[in-house]
């Protein structure tokens, strides 16, 4: 797998695909701080620092 300079990513390797499958995943419902701001903005979240 590589992930820089001109020739992209090879799919030699399993965890290529795996690796492109959760990017798309990712870019498609969102990332990990869009569902963490999500589930915070929820009615009755008490946050840690309170």
């Amino acid at each position: 797998m590589q992930l820089h300079g001109g020739m992209g990513m090879t799919n030699e390797l399993p965890a290529a695909h795996w690796f492109k499958r959760l990017s798309i995943i990712e870019t498609t419902l969102g990332d990990v701080d869009h569902h963490l701001a999500q589930f915070a903005s929820l009615p009755g979240f008490v946050s840690a620092d309170a």
